[in-house]
């Protein structure tokens, strides 16, 4: 009996060091997991908008686009006083080959002052049309409309891939919208580096810039995104 008890007892320690140690994993598991759903809802996102007929000509915009930034479920609401919110990913362009990159978490907040009551959830696309945009987006704090001029992009069911556009403008947004909130105003709203979920999907210590410059090996999960992106 005294035999049996001492091996339970080296099991019972062995397992709880093992317990131990899988702690740290298990969190960050999980934190990685919440990045993952986060980029296959950002393909879902790409994958409706090429499915819109009244989007066709988003694929243009992102064509000529050096970097996206795709926000699903983007929240805005607010009695008299508005707010909103919404947690996305960005992927730049190699400028060489044209081959979408890894996505870097972002965060966008804004709020407004107006006449306005209820809520909604949009599905947004940004497009960055220069390299000076991108390198903007990279800075501690980005603000819509001050550091980067921004305009809602031409859509219309049967635009085609044809159609000329003039890009004037820093950034252009898309929005998909479901809800009774009035009017999609974005000038004013800061976007920032979402650093605790760089660093949880990709590790410590890694920055946007990295990831955006590709100085990482790319990930698995981010494949179909890249690919739904390509098929613009």
């Amino acid at each position: 009996m005294q035999r049996i008890s001492r091996r339970r007892a080296i099991y019972l320690a062995a397992a709880a060091g093992v317990a131990a140690g899988l702690g740290p994993l298990t969190a960050l598991a999980q934190a990685a997991s919440e990045q993952q759903r986060l980029i296959d809802r950002a393909r879902i996102v790409v994958e409706e908008f090429q499915a819109d007929p009244n989007f066709a000509n988003v694929s243009i915009y992102v064509q000529n686009a050096y970097a996206v930034l795709i926000v699903p479920d983007m929240l805005q609401g607010g009695l008299i006083i508005g707010a909103e919110h919404g947690v996305g990913v960005l992927l730049a362009r190699d400028p060489v080959s044209g081959v979408w990159g890894d996505p870097a978490f972002y965060e966008i907040w804004g709020g407004s002052l107006g006449l306005q009551i209820g809520g909604r959830s949009s599905d947004i696309i940004f497009t960055l049309m220069n390299p000076q945009a991108v390198d903007k987006l990279l800075t501690t704090s980005f603000k819509l409309g001050a550091d980067a001029s921004i305009a809602v992009g031409r859509v219309g069911a049967g635009v085609g891939a044809g159609t000329t556009i003039r890009f004037g403008e820093d950034m252009y947004f898309f929005a998909r919208t479901r809800g009774l909130f009035g009017g999609l105003a974005l000038d004013g709203s800061v976007v920032n580096e979402r650093t605790a979920w760089n660093e949880a999907y990709y590790g410590d210590g890694v920055s946007a810039r990295q990831i955006l410059r590709s100085e990482l090996a790319p990930r698995p999960g981010a494949a179909t995104l890249r690919e739904a992106l390509a098929r613009f």
